[in-house]
């Protein structure tokens, strides 16, 4: 069984679900929406084996995965933020909302309708704490400390090496 770091927000309203959409239309074109839902409690999940995934100490969010650890279990959905490219009409966006919100994540993932899922994931403010846990929920380790964001070093070789340039 992996272990997974399990995120939680310490305050209220501090956990969202985004979720980006996307249609190829027959004239060869995209459209798109996305769908960000605030709940007021939750967690989140990052493999141990991606700790480099992890937030750095005094980051002001966590992005998590949605199909790792035993469930986000979030509770009582706040509000639900919604994004349109621009060719999607009104009405249509309507629709989109009311199939939303009568069916939720199924109708999302499952329902009849030519919509694709571009990604998913779990966002967590600010402050949270980060415990490590087997897949099952047996916490290892509580209040893991973060790692220090190392120094911007402009002298760096790219990407991300922290050898200088020649």
């Amino acid at each position: 069984m992996a272990n997974v770091y399990c995120i939680k927000p310490l305050e209220k309203k501090s956990i969202s679900w985004r979720v980006e959409m996307y249609r190829e239309n027959e004239d060869g074109s995209i459209s798109w929406f996305n769908m960000e839902e605030l709940y007021r409690w939750g967690q989140g999940f990052i493999e141990e084996e991606l700790d480099c995934n992890l937030p750095w100490k005094g980051d002001n969010s966590a992005h998590c995965r949605t199909d790792t650890g035993w469930g986000c279990e979030f509770e009582d959905s706040i509000s639900i933020d919604w994004e349109f490219s621009d060719d999607i009409t009104e009405l249509e966006q309507q629709e989109i909302k009311e199939s939303y919100y009568e069916g939720g994540a199924a109708w999302l993932f499952d329902g009849e309708h030519d919509w694709q899922t571009e990604d998913d994931y779990v966002i967590v403010l600010a402050p949270f704490s980060v415990d490590l846990a087997t897949d099952n929920g047996d916490i290892i380790k509580e209040n893991v400390e973060l790692r220090e964001r190392p120094p911007f070093n402009p002298n760096a070789a790219w990407p991300f090496s922290s050898t200088d340039k020649e």
